[in-house]
This record gives C-alpha cells, structure tokens and sequence, in this order.
C-alpha cells in the first residue's frame, strides 16, 4: 500500500496546480450539468396530454396492438389487430405508423379506415378491431420510406396511456 501511495502522490504533486484545479471544476461542471438535464428529463412528463390520477394508473385498462404483413418480406398489406385484454373497456385514439430505418423514424397518423372515422374507439374488453393499410399509398407519397426496414404502430388511449406494438421487418436492410 505504501508504493501506491506514494505513485499517487507523486503523480499528483508532478501536475501544475493551476491544470489540476481546472480539470477538477471542469469534471464538477460537467457532473452538475449532467445532474440538472436528467432532472429536467425526470420532471418531464412522457404521456402528452393532462397526468394520470392514481386510480387511473392503478386501474387495469390493456390493450394489444399486432402488426402482421401479408408477406415475410417488403408486404403490400399490413393488419393492424386493436385487442383489449384488460377488464376494463377503453377510449383509444388515432394509431400512429412508425416507419423506422436506423435512428430516423417517420411517424403517420391514421385517421380513418376507408373514408369512415372510426377513432375514438371506445373497445370493450375481449374485443378485437383489425384494420388492413396498403403501404403503396406512403411510398407513392413519401418514396423515401420505401429505404425504411422496419415498422411499428403506437397508439394513445384519451388519459394519455400509451400502447406500442411490436417492431416488424419490412425489409432486411
């Protein structure tokens, strides 16, 4: 113990009291900074929308997105299967369409299912509501999405829950 001791003190006696007291408020600076953005992140609500009461929170409202292509690969369709499992009904809004390709990700909001406004749905529980999407109508709008691989659906319930589905392969790379 005693040489390490004195390699330590050695060291630290060797640097320039003016370099060892700016590197220490520099590493202080950077610690503090670093405390007060995963403050603010904490203090920032992630579910838009007004906060969820504790009885809310607590109540068991679940439900299921599945996502399921026609075909394994670059699918022309894809199903979207609502289900609530819980044993209480929910108010579900609009879903989103998440296009992913590495850490880009476009996101559309799917209003209505063949010119009828079906959302908010009010879904009882063990119901199921599944909507098929032809994917050609974003790439002919937006072609940049046909270099998407991967794609994945959220949706809100109206207090602000959210609800994700799984993250399906459109392409391989």
């Amino acid at each position: 113990m005693l040489i390490k001791d004195d390699f330590l003190s050695n060291i630290i006696s060797n640097i320039h009291p003016w370099l060892f007291w700016s590197g220490l408020t520099a590493i202080a600076m950077l610690g503090l900074w670093g405390l007060v953005s995963l403050v603010k992140r904490v203090r920032t609500s992630p579910t838009k929308g007004r906060k969820l009461s504790l009885k809310e929170r607590l109540s068991r409202r679940k439900a299921q997105i599945i996502l399921t292509g026609d075909r394994r690969r670059r699918p022309d369709y894809i199903t979207i299967s609502l289900q609530n499992y819980g044993i209480r009904p929910v108010d579900l809004q609009a879903p989103f369409l998440i296009f992913k390709r590495w850490s880009s990700e476009r996101k559309f909001r799917i209003n209505s299912f063949g010119g009828v406004d079906d959302f908010p749905m009010w879904l009882e529980p063990g119901y199921e509501a599944a909507y098929r999407i032809e994917l050609n109508q974003f790439y002919e709008r937006y072609p940049a999405l046909k270099r998407a691989c991967r794609l994945s659906a959220e949706i809100r319930e109206v207090s602000g829950k959210k609800f994700k589905s799984t993250t399906i392969r459109i392409k391989l790379i």
